[in-house]
């Protein structure tokens, strides 16, 4: 959800208990004047992890710098960002999972004592220095938890799951958006934005603010037409999905790796594994195994609807 509609957690849109769990959090900070404790925020792309770490520091009325977990990969890089931190401010790293291996470690010191510990000298006459820092916060958000090192897991004292929303939450996260940009919508209207969302707010606000562009070129444009046009072939699933989904079909008899899948679609191995993928798992339209993915009976079906409305 963008930062200019989605601000503080009144306005932060489902995800109920986890929303007042952070307001609990941010509620014992300002009473007893400490920093907020680092957190670990995971889950699948687009369903506000950034949106949360920036509520947070707004919140908390603190500075929140954001660096990218693939920018951090010489301990230079770690040693400038943690020299020039500020008291109380929060670093937002946005897939921490991407940090080079070697420069996670040197945040252990910073996460546990609010220190820098560095070697300095090379060989015998290397000397172990420790540099105080001040008392900051690290929110961390990745989209493959399973690559960070339990170390650096068990250094958050906050680790939160935020995964997809449910119907209830897509559907008033949808009015919300339709409030703000002045859009009628009816009931299937909703049912169909819904269903294009699979589950993730980012999309729900692509798909508002395409609907709210057609419209404003033709109001009588209806959603389902629009759905078509943006690249929707049947209900929830796109053209990616049936790109997908066909070359399994295709190759039925074989058990296809990412690699393999990619090449034949056209389509980079990590907008697959972490856009097309999570949702034909969910659904069982397909399996995944160390060997490579198979198209499941249910996933067959589907395709033979998605071929029907190409």
């Amino acid at each position: 959800m963008p930062l200019n509609l989605i601000n503080n957690l009144d306005s932060f849109i489902g995800k109920t208990e986890i929303k007042e769990n952070i307001r609990v959090f941010i509620n014992s900070c300002k009473k007893d004047h400490h920093s907020f404790e680092h957190s670990l925020i995971y889950g699948l792309p687009g369903t506000g992890k950034t949106t949360l770490a920036k509520i947070i520091a707004n919140e908390l009325q603190a500075k929140l710098r954001i660096v990218q977990g693939a920018s951090i990969q010489k301990p230079i890089d770690v040693i400038n960002i943690l020299l020039s931190m500020q008291e109380n401010e929060i670093l937002f790293i946005d897939e921490i999972h991407a940090v080079n291996i070697k420069c996670l470690e040197l945040f252990y010191s910073a996460m546990e004592e609010n220190s820098l510990d560095l070697n300095i000298g090379k060989d015998y006459n290397s000397k172990l220095t420790r540099i105080k820092l001040p008392s900051f916060s690290i929110i961390a958000a990745t989209t493959i938890y399973g690559k960070l090192p339990q170390p650096l897991i068990d250094r958050f004292g906050i680790i939160i799951n935020l995964n997809e929303y449910d119907e209830i939450e897509i559907k008033n996260i949808i009015l919300f958006y339709a409030n703000k940009y002045g859009l009628i919508l009816n009931d299937e209207d909703i049912d169909l934005i819904c269903l294009a969302s699979k589950g993730i707010p980012r999309i729900t606000y692509k798909l508002i603010r395409r609907i709210y562009d057609f419209k404003l070129s033709n109001p009588k444009t209806k959603i389902r037409n629009i759905l078509n046009k943006i690249g929707y072939v049947y209900n929830e699933f796109d053209k990616n999905d049936y790109l997908y989904l066909r070359s399994l079909i295709q190759n039925d008899d074989e058990i296809l790796g990412i690699k393999t899948i990619s090449q034949i679609i056209g389509i980079d191995e990590l907008t697959i594994s972490l856009k097309i993928e999570p949702y034909l798992l969910r659904k069982n339209y397909i399996v995944k195994t160390n060997k490579g993915r198979k198209i499941t009976y249910e996933g067959k079906i589907l395709f033979k609807e998605l071929n029907k409305n190409i």
